[in-house]
């Protein structure tokens, strides 16, 4: 549970030395605050690395380990606007590929017949939460 700073002579430091002060702005809306803990920095850090080095990456794990919390944080302000936009929405068994297709399209600048992609000079960042969701048993 421990990083190498990288400014600081390449020490191993908890992820906790990395957590700021933290204040709620008195309007700010209760689904977006985002509490940093060690698991939320060390998950963001990650998450930020890798998107600015162009990987695509998918991330799993149990319930309760902070990944939406993460991702949320990240998408309300890890990443600069100017460069990124972002797409977010969550699955459930009803979705279907055509939903998650037009979803997608919706958000994306059509370039020429068939071809879409992010506003230019612009990367884009796509959160699915609960990817795993379960199709609809056939009976029921």
């Amino acid at each position: 549970d421990v990083y190498m700073d990288t400014e600081d002579d390449f020490r191993w430091k908890p992820w906790t030395d990395r957590l700021a002060g933290f204040d709620i702005p008195k309007d700010t809306p209760y689904h977006a605050i985002i509490v940093p803990t060690a698991d939320t920095e060390r998950n963001q850090f990650l998450i930020r690395t890798l998107v600015d080095r162009k990987y695509n990456l998918i991330i799993s794990g149990p319930t309760g380990t902070a990944k939406t919390a993460s991702i949320n944080g990240m998408l309300l302000g890890g990443f600069d606007s100017e460069e990124f936009s972002s797409i977010a929405f969550a699955f459930s068994a009803q979705t279907t590929e055509n939903q998650t297709q037009d979803i997608i399209d919706g958000k994306l600048d059509k370039r020429r017949k068939g071809v879409y992609g992010p506003p230019p000079g612009k990367r884009m960042v796509i959160f699915i939460d609960d990817i795993n969701m379960p199709f609809k048993e056939e009976y029921g």
